[in-house]
């Protein structure tokens, strides 16, 4: 598994049309990395289920709420030339250094279209984001903790550092598949073996739960299938 190619339009298709969990479990099959590592926490929760899987690369960003003082000006430039630079589509990634990021949303309706325009799809942080009516109609993913009014005096910092969300390590460059049930990495040595991973996960998923729904149904019978006990 030395593949480390780059992520290709065909792995775009082909990533878009499995639910993060399967990708997860077919990760685990390929054992790239321990099964307590690769995700982030539920804390982050899908704004917009409706829109559907969320594949991209990873920018990411720390973010702040300047109480008390002039924000700072240069991160907020800094990200965007960095977007600019990234070959889309590529999800923004903003950990929130205030430690309360109840107070302050880092993101809404303008920067979102800014973002839109310079190749990103998405944002995903650890703290809040506002103007959810015009950013679900734009068709842009939101992965927050939960929505907050105002922006307060956000500021930005510290653009492609590594960021901490709930318990995951993300970089910029990191593959991230997002959906209703969360958010995953994809690592790039994966890419070439993960739809046979896949297709041996929805295979061994079809089986059991066949069983389980069939007429011949037993518990016993079901500790066969799935070998236990041998």
């Amino acid at each position: 598994m030395s593949d480390t190619r780059d992520l290709t339009p065909s792995d775009l298709s082909y990533l878009r049309g499995i639910d993060s969990p399967t990708v997860a479990n077919a990760l685990e099959r390929l054992q790239l990395r321990d099964r307590s590592d690769g995700y982030i926490g539920g804390s982050v929760q899908c704004a917009f289920p409706e829109l559907g899987t969320m594949v991209g690369t990873a920018l990411t960003v720390t973010v702040d709420n300047a109480v008390g003082r002039p924000a700072r000006q240069d991160g907020y430039w800094q990200l965007w030339e960095a977007l600019e630079q990234i070959e889309g589509p590529v999800v923004i990634v903003m950990k929130d250094a205030s430690g309360t990021p109840h107070r302050v949303a880092y993101a809404g309706e303008i920067m979102v279209t800014l973002a839109s325009r310079l190749g990103a799809i998405g944002i995903v942080t650890d703290g809040a984001l506002r103007d959810v009516a015009e950013v679900r109609a734009r068709g842009f993913h939101y992965f927050m903790r939960y929505p907050v009014v105002s922006h307060a005096n956000f500021e930005l910092s510290k653009v492609g550092d590594p960021v901490h969300l709930d318990g995951q390590v993300v970089h910029t460059g990191d593959i991230l598949h997002g959906d209703a049930n969360g958010i995953v990495i994809v690592p790039r040595v994966g890419l070439a073996d993960l739809p046979g991973a896949v297709a041996a996960i929805q295979a061994s998923e079809r089986r059991d739960l066949d069983f389980i729904d069939g007429p011949d149904f037993t518990l016993e019978g079901y500790k066969q299938v799935r070998g236990y006990g041998r």
